[in-house]
């Protein structure tokens, strides 16, 4: 009976299990590291007595899970794929000094069960007598961190990937998708004391249906969806608006539009951004309303940007209405297009009309993507000029595909019709 002990109720059951070799071994390992993200000795640990080390290194916090917060609500596909590129992220990236080598799944498990342990013993159970060595390598230890406020700073990384996971399957029209964040108390399951329990970082997908709503635009009625900011593990889910102000300076502070956008816009956008995958779309079509909302005043109008990138123009803009108390997104515009600011310019620059434009192809990014600009000097030098160039080197970094994307034949359309431009235009000099 030596590795049981006597409960009058119970009878018989099973001591507190004791950590393995291999569990000390990896929680000992990442202990040392994150005493080097603190900048503190590694041999500080060597001082602590057998059963503290048992104690201390017994991994508690396991391995961090991804579900819906309500069954049947996600579709499994989806789950299964955010998971497999969640635990990609947590398993190759890493939290804290990227020197130190600290996984954020070894900070989620063993990180977060010695850190929790220490302060435990240590600032809550008081179980480490004062005045030993082993008193003064915790007391070191926990003077750099508070376990609540360092669990909720790891957090911030690993949910924003979250974040961005969810976004890629979230329509506006059909249903978007969110998480919150949770830590879940477990019984352990390999011991039966009753008094012994697991921790568990979980990320619950939440699901946001879609809301409709019928303006009356051009005297017909068109069918518009609401906008949402869905949970982002900080946040819950709420409808998206913008102050009032921001359009109307005269208008009076606190009031807000509530943002709405017409199903024509997703078509438009799709068009427009033909090299994107559908996933691509809904997050940057909705990085464009959430993190990236950015209003542009141009010739009396107000425009929505569309942005890849912080430091680079936009890749298209949202013209909007206003209808009481709403504002409705209802179409998209290219970069190219005559009513943009860099549109204008190009046009100025080339006299290209709205029709050579189309015919070009230039009102979709695959142009920027696809044609060898160095053959058209004349063209290269328009889009530097108006500052698209930089939006095409950013669009450049976004292909993925491993060959070269230069499209020749479409290169050769491209130069051919300047080049014809040019001599036209030489002739008509020549006759006046």
């Amino acid at each position: 009976m030596a590795n049981k002990q006597y409960n009058p109720q119970q009878g018989f059951i099973k001591k507190r299990r004791k950590p393995s070799p291999q569990e000390m071994q990896q929680c000992y390992l990442v202990a040392k590291k994150i005493l080097r993200h603190f900048e503190l000795d590694p041999k500080l640990l060597d001082v602590f007595t057998k059963k503290q080390k048992e104690r201390l290194y017994r991994i508690y916090y396991i391995t961090p899970i991804i579900k819906p917060l309500q069954e049947r609500t996600v579709p499994r596909p989806y789950i299964r794929n955010i998971n497999s590129d969640a635990y990609q992220f947590i398993k190759t990236h890493f939290w804290g000094n990227p020197d130190n080598k600290i996984t954020f799944f070894e900070f989620f498990t063993a990180g977060l069960s010695f850190l929790s342990t220490l302060q435990g013993m240590f600032k809550e159970d008081k179980i480490i007598e004062s005045g030993t060595p082993q008193y003064e390598s915790a007391s070191l230890i926990c003077e750099k961190y508070d376990r609540d406020d360092l669990m909720n700073e790891s957090f911030n990384d690993a949910s924003d990937h979250i974040f961005y996971l969810t976004r890629r399957y979230s329509r506006v029209n059909y249903r978007i998708y969110g998480h919150t964040v949770d830590c879940d108390k477990i019984p352990d399951r390999k011991c039966n004391c009753g008094h012994c329990f697991e921790y568990r970082i979980s990320f619950r997908i939440t699901v946001q249906e879609c809301e409709t709503k019928y303006f009356s635009i051009n005297n017909i009625f068109r069918k518009t969806y609401r906008m949402f900011s869905p949970a982002d593990g900080l946040y819950l889910p709420k409808p998206l608006t913008i102050y009032q102000t921001a359009i109307f300076p005269k208008e009076k502070e606190g009031k807000n539009f509530n943002m709405y956008v017409q199903s024509h816009v997703f078509h438009r956008f799709k068009e427009r951004l033909d090299t994107f995958t559908p996933t691509g779309h809904n997050l940057l079509f909705q990085y464009a309303f959430t993190r990236y909302l950015h209003l542009v005043q141009y010739d009396n109008r107000d425009l929505f940007a569309c942005l890849i990138a912080d430091d680079c123009p936009p890749i298209g803009y949202f013209p909007f209405l206003i209808r009481g108390d709403d504002l409705i997104v209802n179409t998209f515009i290219p970069i190219v297009g005559d009513n943009t600011p860099e549109g204008k310019k190009l046009q100025q620059l080339l006299s290209l009309s709205k029709k050579e434009i189309t015919y070009l192809g230039m009102d979709k990014i695959s142009f920027f993507i696809r044609v060898d600009f160095d053959q058209i000097p004349e063209l290269k030098q328009a889009l530097i000029d108006t500052d698209i160039w930089t939006l095409k080197l950013e669009l450049d970094k976004l292909e993925n595909d491993e060959d070269n994307p230069i499209d020749n034949n479409k290169t050769l359309f491209v130069k051919s019709y300047f080049e014809k431009r040019k001599n036209i235009s030489t002739l008509n000099e020549w006759i006046d």
